[in-house]
């Protein structure tokens, strides 16, 4: 089974100016060991809160990173982002 790639989902979706989920964004720079449980398709910063010419890349996430990524998504949205999440998470074992 593979490992959750937290810290590249992290590189990838979350932006990297303070901001309210700042806190939870460093967590994720910790390698995570735990075998990887769901598919995430996440968007990339891109350009400004839109997210304007942002890429999908597929992660493989642990149950608890595909939990923490949607908080912080919630989170994120509430500051007027927009979603990093192209789809929802889907389980793969």
């Amino acid at each position: 089974m593979p490992t959750c790639q937290n810290q590249a989902a992290a590189r990838h979706a979350l932006p990297q100016a303070p901001m309210p989920v700042h806190d939870r964004r460093i967590t994720l720079t910790i390698p995570c060991h735990e075998d990887a449980t769901y598919d995430c398709a996440l968007m990339g910063v891109g350009v400004g809160k839109a997210r304007q010419g942002a890429v999908v890349q597929h992660f493989e996430l642990c149950d608890n990173h595909t939990e923490l990524f949607q908080q912080i998504d919630f989170e994120l949205v509430q500051d007027g982002w927009t979603r990093s999440h192209s789809a929802p998470p889907v389980r793969k074992y």
